[in-house]
């Protein structure tokens, strides 16, 4: 598992990679920004500072899940790295289960798996407080069947992370394309040296710097302009404000 956290007042961070027992990776992320000289630890060093700072910790058996078990299993047998869940559900047609519609005959479903069964790997949150500092976190178990080793965008700074003094953005989807295209940190560029509005600058950022790749983002200004924006069929998200307004989307 890996995580980051970013306060755009003084863009301190922390980001964590490579973990197996840590209950709440994020956590330890804000411990790292918070407690530790680094922005950054890894694997067993990680782990280390996670036991010096009394982090709860769990048997790597209170991670593993029968949901998970079975779409491993369908990873492999399609020899397929599970970018976006696009292993189609079993019996339904491949073509069916592309971006160009959400429904199949056999169920409502998003980037290729049924919705009864979709269970989403990243989970990203910004936040801006009354004296408009925004902060952004993320924390994931990775890509279904990744290879051993493989560290992804959400604790990467820049790109599945970012806060600054005008906005912050937190990313989901295929980690490669989200680092190639530091999808975050462009977002956060676009409203600082371009002057665009924040739903501007997430909507180039998806439509013009991913390429090929597939991936979505939250993101919120300093003036609490709330935007999202993906390329996938849908993103799970939702909003609140301190006011009580909530509102919770997928399409």
């Amino acid at each position: 598992m890996e995580a980051s956290i970013m306060d755009g007042h003084g863009r301190r961070c922390g980001a964590v990679s490579g973990l197996t027992t840590v209950k709440n990776p994020v956590s330890l992320a804000r411990l790292v920004m918070d407690r530790s000289p680094h922005s950054y630890l890894a694997f067993d060093g990680a782990e280390e500072f996670a036991r010096e700072q009394g982090v709860e910790v769990v048997d790597n058996s209170y991670f593993i899940t029968e949901e998970n078990m079975s779409m491993l299993k369908r990873a492999k047998e399609a020899n397929s790295i599970m970018y976006d869940y696009r292993v189609p559900a079993p019996g339904v047609d491949s073509a069916s289960a592309g971006l160009e519609g959400a429904k199949v005959e056999n169920g409502l479903l998003m980037n290729g798996l049924r919705i009864s069964v979709y269970a989403p790997e990243t989970v990203g949150c910004v936040v801006v407080d009354s004296n408009g500092w925004c902060a952004a976190a993320t924390s994931t178990g990775g890509l279904m069947n990744k290879m051993s080793g493989r560290i992804g965008d959400s604790p990467l700074i820049g790109s599945g992370t970012y806060a600054c003094g005008d906005c912050a953005v937190s990313c989901t989807g295929e980690g490669e394309a989200i680092i190639r295209s530091t999808l975050a940190r462009d977002v956060a560029a676009l409203v600082e040296y371009k002057g665009l509005s924040l739903q501007e600058a997430v909507d180039y950022a998806i439509k013009e710097r991913l390429d090929e790749g597939m991936a979505g983002l939250i993101a919120v200004s300093r003036n609490g302009e709330v935007a999202y924006g993906f390329n996938t069929i849908g993103m799970f998200r939702g909003c609140a404000t301190e006011d009580g307004f909530m509102e919770v989307s997928i399409w």
